[in-house]
């Protein structure tokens, strides 16, 4: 949903700050480069600045380095109308071939009305290769007065030549207790938002993974599962295939899943080194558990399985299937876990 005419510095100035007043600077000494990556959590504020941005380089009528988002310019940035600005977002789980085209004879051609034109690439990380690769020769051969914007919430699936090839900017997660708060007001309980605020900044995309109560449910499936893997019951292994795989039941369900399992493994490593556990656990309802478990591991062996799981999401993105990647993970915790102290 777009945001109205007045409310990106708004959003902007609650939720990322500096990087508005960073992006104020960069306009007004004209530095801006010619591609940007913005990368974080998502609902941290990409597609928000990438509009602001917009308004600003396009308003009529700039205030103190600010657009005064009511000029024409402004309402049909806001509207999405405006002819020289391309925004490109997938369609289904990729972008697709016949957008690549468009996106491609887009680039060869001048602004429509005046001498700039910008290019927002929402979720760049689902890009195919050859779109991507089309992209890379924009990066590499710029011409004219154009800047590509490319937003992700998963910098670790883009290609490493356009990282490398663009400015990266990372947007920092909002302050957890700020975050609890929103998702409460959202009428999300208190146990799921402690979860959410690790997934997600977004209010919207928190209310669909509570969906049909999903992520509670698939939060209860994975603490079995867990408890399971570090008696080194054998049982968490069919768990897998039982309770885990039919919960996940397309990609995006399934990335969640696995960031919840390195959640989970980053929780125990918060309640071993007393890191401020207390305030920022995602399974907070099970801390009891979590606690005596770590006085059952050294740091070596909490260090190990956190990798483990953090390796897990790289795997799927890797096309390992979804219950290859659990099956292995399982399968390499339970040594870790065997020779609890």
């Amino acid at each position: 949903m777009m945001a109205t005419t007045d409310q990106y510095a708004t959003i902007l100035a609650a939720k990322q700050p500096r990087l508005l007043a960073a992006f104020q600077h960069i306009i007004a000494q004209q530095h801006l480069a010619h591609a940007y990556l913005f990368t974080g959590m998502e609902g941290a504020g990409q597609l928000e600045l990438a509009r602001w941005i917009a308004q600003r380089l396009f308003c009529l009528h700039v205030v103190d380095g600010q657009p005064d988002g009511t000029c024409e310019e402004c309402v049909r940035i806001a509207n999405g109308q405006h002819p020289d600005i391309v925004t490109v977002a997938p369609t289904g789980q990729s972008i697709h071939v016949d957008q690549v085209r468009y996106l491609k004879s887009e680039f060869t051609k001048s602004a429509v009305e005046g001498n700039r034109k910008l290019f927002i690439i929402e979720d760049a990380e689902k890009m195919t290769a050859s779109a991507a690769n089309s992209l890379l020769k924009f990066i590499e051969e710029p011409s004219g007065n154009v800047t590509a914007l490319l937003l992700t919430a998963n910098k670790q699936l883009m290609l490493p030549t356009i990282i490398s090839r663009t400015q990266v900017i990372e947007f920092p997660p909002l302050r957890s207790a700020e975050l609890q708060k929103t998702f409460e007001a959202a009428e999300i309980p208190p146990q799921s938002a402690q979860m959410l605020r690790q997934l997600t900044n977004s209010v919207s995309q928190a209310q669909t993974l509570m969906a049909d109560n999903w992520l509670p449910q698939a939060a209860e499936q994975l603490w079995r599962w867990f408890d399971e893997v570090v008696k080194g019951e054998p049982r968490s292994f069919v768990a897998v295939q039982v309770n885990l795989v039919g919960l996940a039941k397309d990609a995006p369900q399934q990335g969640v899943l696995l960031d919840l399992v390195a959640a989970l493994f980053q929780d125990l490593l918060q309640l071993h080194f007393e890191v401020d556990a207390e305030s920022e656990l995602s399974f907070g309802q099970y801390q009891s558990q979590l606690t005596a478990l770590t006085a059952t591991l050294n740091a070596s062996q909490l260090v190990a399985a956190t990798e483990l799981a953090l390796t897990a999401k790289r795997q799927l993105a890797s096309n390992i299937s979804f219950q290859n990647v659990l099956e292995g993970l399982t399968l390499k915790l339970w040594p870790i876990f065997q020779h609890n102290a």
